[in-house]
């Protein structure tokens, strides 16, 4: 992050959160959290918009030298901009933002999951800093398309959740909240998830936890990686 930083000099950051991921290669989550602190050591002469709800976001946060600083979040306390209202759908989602000087719109999105949401109100806040009315951020929020293979919704004979790109624990989270909403026979396919070194074994255990609670179907992939499942 640092030398891409170092290559584009960026105004703007979103730190949309930090999770246990990559640890096979990183070694520590420490090492995760410095890295992702990095976008915000870059931003001396920018603005920084961050997480609210995430702690390690927020330790950043307070840590951060950026020239302006903003939190963002659903559930946060003095955020400069916040989703509220929540409505969580198999068709997508509807909220409200809220900005800190007393705006708000009603929005709808296409994406599935409240982690989406979260996504959104950080964006949401940058472009509201950058001059965006709330009208005009509502209306793009409308346009925004699922990215594929990211809680991708196919639908057919057969609804297809394609989630295939993702593989922290964070992410199995939500695509399970996700899944649970959904009426009718639920079938997961997956290898388990990987790279998460030394926390591999436990994190995929807790991962068979959450499929047993709402999942009729459990589909594993491969053998090695699937046994704590």
């Amino acid at each position: 992050i640092k030398e891409l930083c170092d290559l584009v000099k960026p105004q703007y950051g979103i730190l949309t959160a930090v999770g246990k991921q990559h640890l096979e290669t990183f070694g520590t989550y420490q090492n995760v959290l410095s890295t992702k602190a990095e976008l915000l050591d870059a931003l001396t002469d920018g603005y920084a918009f961050v997480n609210g709800d995430n702690k390690d976001c927020v330790t950043i946060y307070e840590d951060c030298q950026a020239k302006e600083k903003h939190l963002f979040g659903i559930k946060g306390e003095s955020l400069y901009l916040r989703a509220g209202d929540v409505q969580v759908t198999r068709e997508g989602s509807t909220f409200t933002l809220y900005t800190e000087d007393g705006g708000s719109a009603r929005c709808s999105t296409k994406l599935l999951g409240r982690h989406n949401i979260l996504n959104i109100a950080g964006a949401a806040a940058c472009a509201y800093r950058i001059g965006l009315t709330l009208e005009e951020i509502q209306r793009g929020i409308a346009k925004v398309e699922p990215v594929e293979h990211r809680l991708q919704l196919i639908p057919g004979p057969v609804t297809v959740i394609d989630d295939a790109f993702n593989a922290n624990p964070a992410g199995v989270r939500a695509a399970l909240d996700v899944l649970a909403q959904f009426d009718g026979r639920r079938i997961v396919v997956t290898p388990g998830m990987i790279e998460l070194g030394d926390e591999e074994e436990e994190q995929n255990e807790a991962f068979g936890r959450r499929l047993a609670k709402c999942a009729d179907i459990v589909l594993l992939v491969g053998e090695i990686r699937t046994i704590p499942i």
